[in-house]
């Protein structure tokens, strides 16, 4: 892992309950043994100082805890200092001040940035050296004022203590960077997709928009060269599918420029009484040209609706049925619960496999892709289709067709129980 200059290698805010908690417990743990010992074998009364050092770490540790220090640095220095003075205490012993300097280096690397670790190491080993230096100057048999018969049982304590610290530091460092470890491959994988997504994206709308801007520029050439000597059939006929082809365009540029107003929260609304079955049979007769449909909405529906946005969502619903469906098409209608009118929109195809029911309706997704995409379309239709449903006070979802097919339905008020301000505020941060 590269480490970013003066940085440590885990933030301390992600460990500071835990490390604190195993600082808190290492302490008890030091001063309940001693005391057992102190007590069941009659240690001299100087093996009492060492609960000082010990206390301190203790009551420092249940502090930090609790508290929000950004920085592991203040009770490491205690740390080190209530070691250094143990050992002073105790007199010099190789084995536990290796394990204390050990401690130490690990928790400090671990917690500090590599420059202030390394000075916290120095001052840690200068106690060491200190405690040695001095011991050998007053007497070379000098192990301490506690007395001999305690050094073995002080001994055993404290690199218990000391080792278990370690390990549990270990332990939650190793946890810690896994854990950041997954969350960064998550986020490389979240961003990996987002840029397949934009590429995919940028080349269907370039493939969209070429393919009728070709047509409508062939037939303009044509027309232009050739006006005065074609039937007026031919004509009429190449002028509908230009008009159709700029129906196609329209829809499209409609559809992208509504994506950044949905997200905002800024897709104005011009709610209006509508007849539901007029609405319904305008876009189908648009939509459908070759599919067998049927429209079975009862008339006198009148919903609470935009109409551009009711119509949109009809035609990317249709289109979507047109493109996938099969070749029969059912939308019907219904009166449901809390003053919403449902509208369903079903076909006989293939219908949508259970782990891709979600992701429909995310933007840009598609069922084929690549070389494998048999359809138009740029994977806009049903996500905007929800959330304008949702903008009005309705919602989409899918569901499936027995005995095969899919089913879209969605819901929209009925004009009796129009939205209000405040309704409306909240559908539309629904639909953002």
């Amino acid at each position: 892992m590269t480490m970013i200059p003066n940085r440590a290698p885990i933030a301390y805010s992600d460990l500071r309950r835990p490390y604190n908690l195993v600082r808190a417990a290492g302490a008890f743990g030091f001063i309940l043994c001693a005391l057992i010992w102190a007590v069941a074998v009659g240690a001299p009364r100087t093996s009492w100082l060492l609960l000082v050092p010990a206390g301190v770490v203790a009551v420092d540790a249940v502090y930090r805890r609790a508290s929000t220090s950004a920085t592991a640095l203040p009770g490491l220095v205690i740390d080190a200092t209530a070691i250094g003075i143990a050992m002073a205490l105790r007199g010099p012993d190789t084995g536990v001040h290796a394990v204390a300097i050990i401690t130490i280096l690990v928790t400090s690397g671990f917690l500090l940035p590599a420059a202030t670790a390394t000075v916290l190491v120095v001052y840690a080993t200068s106690w060491s050296i200190l405690v040695t230096v001095v011991a050998d100057a007053a007497d070379p048999s000098f192990i301490g004022v506690l007395g001999r018969q305690s050094t073995v049982m002080i001994d055993a304590i404290t690199i218990g203590v000391f080792i278990a610290v370690t390990a549990w530091v270990l332990f939650l460092s190793v946890r810690v960077i896994l854990a950041a470890q997954d969350r960064q491959e998550e986020a490389l994988a979240q961003e990996r997709r987002a840029v397949q997504l934009k590429n995919e994206f940028v080349s269907m709308v370039s493939h969209e928009l070429r393919t009728p801007l070709t047509g409508i520029a062939g037939f303009t050439e044509t027309l232009a060269d050739t006006w005065t000597t074609l039937p007026s059939r031919e004509v009429d006929e190449f002028l509908a599918i230009m008009g159709h082809e700029t129906d196609h365009l329209t829809n499209l540029v409609e559809d992208i420029l509504v994506i950044p107003r949905l997200e905002a929260g800024q897709l104005r609304l011009d709610p209006t009484e509508l007849d539901l079955a007029t609405e319904t049979h305008a876009v189908a007769a648009v939509v459908f040209n070759d599919t067998d449909y049927s429209v079975v909405v009862p008339s006198g529906v009148t919903v609470w609706a935009d109409r551009t946005r009711l119509r949109q969502i009809l035609r990317n619903l249709l289109e979507n049925a047109r493109k996938y469906g099969g070749d029969q098409v059912l939308i019907e209608g219904e009166l449901v619960a809390h003053g919403l009118y449902a509208v369903s929109v079903s076909d006989n195809g293939r219908g949508i496999s259970a782990e891709d029911r979600e992701r429909i309706f995310q933007h840009f997704e598609q069922l084929s892709k690549g070389d494998a995409r048999i359809q138009q379309g740029v994977g806009l239709g049903l996500p905007i289709a929800r959330k304008l449903a949702r903008a009005m006070g309705g919602d989409l979802w899918y569901e499936d067709r027995f005995p095969v097919g899919a089913k879209f339905r969605f819901t929209v008020r009925i004009a009796d129980h129009p939205v209000d301000h405040e309704d409306q505020a909240a559908t539309h941060a629904h639909a953002g």
